[in-house]
């Protein structure tokens, strides 16, 4: 969807403008030092740069070249010293095995959002343990649904949707979504997303994308983590790191690997 047209990324720059997120991460960070972080999905550098800023060594993965471009421009603006500290890749997270030596690697944002299916959710977690130093976390963060999918995900018509809003260039996106195809036990979605831009000079160009998603469960995300040898220490349900409840908003998780782990890369 993120690669449909670059100024879909100036529009997202927009809708994403929350910073709680980034404070509870430097809360979960704070007298550590600096460290070596590594973030797949990081889109534009949200959740990125403030902790590049921080003196943290960040690396950012993502594929979608839109995305990727306006995150470089932005990088390209700090300090010289802050961009020393960041290494952006361009990259399909489930190509293969990610970086590995790292103290933290962050799940944030509604990454798995992005994602098909519970199977390549897994094999991300997988991936993020193999990446991390022994004594070294993860943090998850997505939306919290239960149960079987959420009847607002079975609205079989179209309705407005990102990416819509107008750039500093004056092109206006509009968009609408539709379901068109669910599995209701099995937590599965897939949308049609049509874009519509419309230019100053009167031209209309339009952009189709299909994507399937599936909301991961807190109970999921726990047997991954643990699955893949690392310790739940807490689970929030907002940014604010009140505890986890049936009621919370959010499902954030933050786990650990053990000192000494037969899963990090580093034993194997």
């Amino acid at each position: 969807m993120y690669d449909i047209e670059p100024h879909v990324a100036e529009i997202y720059d927009q809708v994403e403008t929350q910073t709680q997120d980034v404070a509870l991460i430097r809360r979960l960070i704070s007298g550590r030092g600096s460290l070596r972080i590594l973030e797949p999905f990081f889109g534009t550098g949200r959740i990125l740069l403030p902790l590049v800023l921080d003196g943290h060594r960040v690396v950012g993965m993502d594929q979608a070249s839109g995305m990727l471009a306006r995150a470089r421009s932005k990088l390209d603006c700090l300090p010289e010293r802050a961009r020393e500290r960041a290494d952006l890749l361009q990259t399909d997270v489930l190509a293969g095995a990610w970086p590995s030596g790292f103290d933290l690697v962050i799940l944030g944002g509604n990454c798995f959002y992005e994602l098909a299916a519970p199977e390549e959710q897994e094999r991300c977690i997988a991936y993020a343990a193999q990446s991390l130093n022994p004594g070294g976390a993860i943090y998850v963060d997505n939306d919290h649904m239960e149960g079987e999918l959420d009847e607002a995900w079975k609205v079989m018509e179209s309705r407005p949707s990102f990416p819509t809003g107008v750039c500093a260039d004056g092109v206006q996106l509009a968009s609408t979504v539709q379901t068109v195809w669910y599995d209701s036990a099995r937590r599965l979605a897939r949308f049609c997303r049509r874009t519509v831009l419309s230019f100053p000079d009167g031209r209309k160009v339009e952009r189709q994308s299909v994507q399937q998603k599936h909301p991961v469960s807190v109970s999921e995300v726990r047997t991954w983590l643990e699955r893949h040898g690392l310790s739940v220490e807490h689970v929030y349900g907002d940014w604010a790191a009140t505890p986890y409840d049936s009621a919370s908003p959010r499902a954030i998780f933050w786990a650990k690997m053990p000192v000494s782990s037969p899963y990090s890369r580093r034993n194997v």
